[in-house]
């Protein structure tokens, strides 16, 4: 998969905004519109910045995104390995990300700590 395309699928699966991405990676938003759509290219630091950013709004985000690269299936199976190795004091966090997604129906910078 081309890396824009992956991308692109990343934000919208996890429905991150191209906004909120620009404003937590401190890039314009229209690099980042026109990387996901193929209309021109990033640096590897700021394709790094992007993959930062996209992790400190949603964890899964970025890992997903990795998959998609290498040609992995989906966020399914992906989100029940991450599920099934949880720890005991992870869980309660986990919960509490569950109940966040769930209240907020459109994807903003809302880190969970």
């Amino acid at each position: 998969m081309l890396i824009h395309k992956a991308f692109d699928e990343t934000l919208k699966t996890y429905r991150i905004s191209g906004k909120a991405l620009a404003k937590a990676a401190n890039i314009s938003e229209s690099l980042v519109s026109e990387f996901r759509r193929g209309k021109g290219g990033v640096t590897d630091q700021t394709l790094n910045k992007l993959l930062r950013a996209i992790d400190t709004i949603d964890s899964g985000a970025r890992r997903y995104f990795c998959s998609l690269i290498a040609g992995e299936s989906g966020r399914s199976g992906s989100l029940l390995n991450a599920i099934e190795n949880l720890s005991e004091e992870e869980i309660p966090s986990l919960l509490i990300a569950i109940a966040n997604r769930w209240q907020s129906p459109k994807k903003e910078v809302l880190p969970v700590r």
